[in-house]
């Protein structure tokens, strides 16, 4: 019987032992993007097993629970991953594949912890980029935007659109360029061409213009303002102002093309460039050689700039204002415990719902706020696809449920949300 007994207590210390060599979580980020450096503490039974036991530590920490300093602090894969491609992590762990993706840079001596097991602290290489590459091509993960070509980007159901406007100076408008500059309205049809032949959805410049002209559409003090509100309110995520000189000398003609496109939520340059082109006097033979000359480089840096924005999400501005008539404030106290106000309240949910919590508050006072730079997520939790108007109706509903009426309009990327109360 006491033989029996003793057998009985060594199985279970070694199978505590054997249960107590998991995965740590004890890792930390120091420093870099591609390949990045880690501090990662973990233990095992066997003293030669500590330092590989961190390095794995390090990698499965990544993949599952995600590290604070990398990627949001999100994790790359949900645990049910684990079983559903468990011949992947056999192979990464098991076989000692994990070897490839990161390593230690230092060899520290493990030391017996208060368990009795072997604990090390290592500083970890972990090659992220390579590592997230195997898992797309081992089917682990889906690719970001910022992986897909432009047709893919289609294909996944978010399709950012262009629209494509003339280079005007500060003293000019939109309606003199379309009336006397013919060559800008030629280089913005070639233009135009060359988005929709990598399947980017345009918005017509010249249609939305006309149509906005005949209805009266925006309330203006001078043609500069309605150019500006065009732009606004065209619902293009992106718009490219291209600008073409021409010259002739004898019997050669020459253009030179600028393209610069801009994220229409932000004003945020997305691509620049210039293209010299000569060799015929047909202005239209010039102007689209000239954009063929630059066309791959320049679209390609447009659709990469495009996927970031997906990934990243939409930019968009908040403006919150306080109807006439209102007995509201955005400085009054909401709710039973009296610990918030109103503009608290609509920044604490910007913050849970924005991507990565990201905004800047412009600036506020008792009657108005404004939150610019909104990162909103092109997909909600259900992976279904929201936009701007989406993002506002929530808000306006989360307010009415504290007791708050508010209302909603949409204007291009820009969100009024206007306190009734």
């Amino acid at each position: 019987m006491k033989k029996f007994t003793w057998l009985l207590l060594f199985s279970l210390s070694v199978a505590t032992l054997q249960a107590q060599d998991n995965f740590s979580r004890d890792v930390i980020y120091l420093s870099g993007e591609g390949t990045i450096t880690l501090k990662s503490t973990a233990s095992s039974s066997e003293k030669k097993q500590a330092i590989p036991m961190a390095v794995k530590s390090a990698i499965d920490t990544y993949l599952f629970a995600g590290i604070q300093g990398v990627d949001d602090g999100k994790p790359i894969l949900k645990e049910s991953d684990r079983s559903t491609h468990s011949y992947y992590f056999d192979r990464l762990y098991e076989n000692n594949r994990y070897a490839v993706f990161a390593k230690p840079t230092d060899s520290p001596k493990p030391k017996k912890n208060a368990l009795g097991l072997w604990e090390v602290t290592v500083t970890v290489l972990l090659y992220k980029d390579a590592l997230d590459r195997d898992l797309l091509q081992n089917d682990m993960r889906q690719p970001e935007a910022s992986e897909m070509s432009a047709e893919e980007v289609s294909d996944n159901g978010i399709n950012p659109s262009i629209m494509v406007v003339p280079y005007k100076q500060d003293n000019e408008t939109y309606q003199q360029i379309l009336s006397r500059d013919s060559d800008k309205r030629i280089a913005i049809s070639k233009v135009q061409e060359e988005f929709r032949s990598i399947g980017v959805t345009t918005v017509d410049f010249e249609a939305k213009y006309n149509a906005a002209l005949r209805s009266n559409e925006f309330e203006y003090e001078n043609a500069g303002s309605f150019d500006d509100q065009l732009i606004k309110s065209s619902g293009a995520d992106i718009y490219v102002s291209v600008d073409i000189i021409k010259r002739n000398t004898g019997s050669k003609g020459s253009v030179s093309l600028t393209l610069k496109a801009y994220e229409t939520a932000t004003g945020n340059l997305l691509s620049s460039k210039i293209s010299n082109y000569s060799g015929t006097t047909s202005f239209d033979r010039l102007c689209v050689g000239a954009i063929h000359k630059v066309s791959e480089e320049f679209l390609a840096e447009v659709v990469e700039s495009l996927a970031k924005t997906i990934d990243r999400g939409t930019s968009v501005t908040l403006r919150v204002g306080i109807a006439e008539g209102s007995y509201r404030t955005l400085n009054d106290e909401v709710g039973n415990d009296g610990l918030f106000v109103i503009s608290d309240y609509i920044r604490t949910w910007i913050r849970k719902n924005a991507v990565g919590g990201v905004f800047h508050q412009q600036g506020k006072t008792d009657l108005s706020m404004i939150l610019d730079n909104i990162q909103i997520p092109n997909k909600d939790e259900n992976g279904i696809l929201q936009d701007a108007n989406d993002f506002a109706v929530r808000l306006t509903r989360y307010l009415k449920k504290l007791g708050i009426n508010a209302s909603n309009r949409l204007d291009g990327n820009t969100i009024y949300l206007t306190i009734e109360d």
